[in-house]
């Protein structure tokens, strides 16, 4: 059975848009802890969760395209500069639906987007760390049928095995170093 392009690129996003729902996730946990509505926990689970997916499925895509190297920071960060402060934006704005009809932004749009901006670099460090755990797995397993999977399972495992000779040159370099100072 021949899959639609489409369907193909929907496939490879789950790990991404996976990580990027989990926000939402969390985000109408958080509601619920602070003793606010069933009804906004929902609407704040699902005014993070559906953009941040959205983010996040793009940014394994770019991976896929080689757009964003895998396991390098910056690229994330700069991606989440936009990516968290939008997906804040969307949330503001379904609450404060949920709760008054008003559109519920701040008056101040653009300091609420700076702040935001702020936080992003911290979230892109927990976003690129659980996509280098819950990608590749997924990536393996789908390959075979996946020309863009099979590419990003590829530069993941040459990124592993880069991590792993580094690892074992600094090991080598410590026993060497240790060896020395005992020998000395």
């Amino acid at each position: 059975m021949k899959r639609s392009r489409l369907a193909g690129l929907g496939e490879l996003m789950l790990p991404g848009a996976g990580v990027g729902a989990m926000a939402g996730v969390f985000a109408g946990l958080a509601t619920l802890v602070v003793g606010l509505s069933p009804g906004l926990a929902l609407v704040n689970a699902l005014g993070l969760g559906i953009p941040m997916a959205l983010f996040g499925g793009t940014y394994t895509i770019l991976c896929a395209q080689g757009i964003a190297r895998v396991g390098v920071y910056a690229p994330c960060a700069l991606f989440w500069l936009v990516g968290y402060p939008v997906s804040r934006i969307v949330q503001e704005t379904s609450a404060g639906v949920y709760l008054d009809g008003s559109l519920g932004l701040s008056t101040d749009l653009v300091a609420f987007y700076l702040y935001n901006a702020l936080l992003a670099p911290g979230l892109a460090f927990g976003f690129i760390w659980l996509h280098e755990r819950l990608a590749p797995p997924w990536l393996l397993r789908i390959r075979d049928h996946n020309r863009l999977a099979a590419g990003l399972a590829a530069a993941y495992l040459t990124y592993a095995q880069r991590v792993f000779e580094q690892k074992q040159r600094r090991a080598a370099m410590r026993a060497h170093k240790k060896q020395r100072a005992v020998g000395a």
